[in-house]
């Protein structure tokens, strides 16, 4: 009895320290599995959303002046623009994607079609490593602690010659049918529809959110103008704008002339990629000049990219367009 009495008592103690051992580690999750699982799927979310960009679209640009904040300002008129276009992903290594966009404009009195390498947009999941402007053409590395990202994406916009534009990292968010991304408040150039007009600004502050639709993807701005004095420094808000892009897929649109280029250029703009991924990498601050020989780098850049499609021009194009960033690159003092 007093043998019984005591393999009882162990092994109710055995259930007990089993039953313990189940609440605390697997339960709470202080070995980590059920949070690496709850991260795991997290992650895979966030990557569906950001993948789900791709595709072919019409899209709808609209930016408009909200509040003027100095006296006297008036209101710029609303912009608006449309677009077909689609986004290709160029790069997927998992916590790395590359998506290039490509318009193909439509003139609307002749009907004839022209192609335009847009905008690239690179996500990295958890970055420490951010590139932000600083106005003047001149962006500047900023380092975060691994803690300060957990769980985050940034997003890195390039320009249409592939240069740097702007970064921010944020996270995203799955509830039900809505995933969404929100950036931080990021300075970034003037934006192509302003920056050969106007002259009274020279930084867009903006925050970013991008949000997934039942029928394609929608970007919602948050922006001011900001001026700067001489040094550099920030001096005044001109105005407020919202800007909302819509994009609608349709995958009964005729992009083959854009298809067709960015086959024929693929190898030359990868090229251009690696380039200026080594300039970021090897230089703690990027400034460009603005012009060399009276050209811009994207007109330079494009024209190469032409040249390239002959198959006995490629490699001198290629080669020319190394040449050409370089001598872009404004000399530290």
């Amino acid at each position: 009895m007093v043998l019984r009495m005591r393999m009882m008592v162990m092994l109710l103690v055995v259930l007990g320290l089993m039953s313990s051992f189940a609440s605390t580690t697997w339960a709470c999750g202080e070995c980590g599995c059920e949070a690496k699982a709850t991260s795991s799927d997290k992650f895979e979310k966030d990557r569906q959303a950001i993948l789900a960009m791709a595709g072919n679209y019409r899209v709808t640009f609209q930016f408009h002046e909200t509040i003027g904040l100095v006296p006297g300002y008036e209101l710029h008129d609303p912009y608006t623009s449309e677009a077909t276009e689609f986004v290709e992903v160029v790069e997927d290594e998992g916590e790395h994607i590359v998506m290039q966009h490509v318009l193909v404009v439509t003139n609307q009195k002749t009907g004839d079609k022209r192609v335009v390498k847009h905008w690239r947009q690179d996500w990295t999941y958890q970055d420490t490593d951010i590139l932000s402007f600083r106005g003047n053409r001149t962006w500047e590395h900023v380092k975060y602690e691994p803690a300060q990202v957990a769980g985050t994406w940034s997003q890195a916009v390039y320009q249409v010659d592939d240069s740097p534009r702007y970064e921010s990292f944020g996270a995203w968010s799955h509830i039900g049918d809505r995933s969404a991304w929100e950036s931080g408040e990021t300075w970034r150039p003037l934006p192509r529809r302003e920056y050969t007009k106007r002259h009274d600004y020279q930084v867009m502050v903006a925050r970013n959110r991008h949000t997934i639709t039942p029928t394609g993807w929608v970007h919602e701005q948050d922006n001011y103008k900001l001026v700067l004095d001489d040094a550099g420094q920030e001096k005044q808000v001109l105005a407020h704008e919202l800007g909302l892009n819509l994009y609608e897929k349709d995958d009964t649109l005729d992009l083959s002339l854009g298809r067709q280029y960015w086959d024929e250029t693929r190898g030359y703009w990868q090229d251009v990629r690696d380039k200026w991924a080594a300039v970021i990498t090897e230089n703690q601050r990027v400034a460009l000049h603005a012009k060399v020989d009276d050209k811009r780098l994207h007109q330079a850049l494009f024209g190469l990219a032409e040249e390239s499609r002959a198959a006995e021009k490629s490699d001198e194009a290629r080669a020319m367009a190394k040449t050409t960033i370089d001598a872009f690159l404004v000399a530290e003092n």
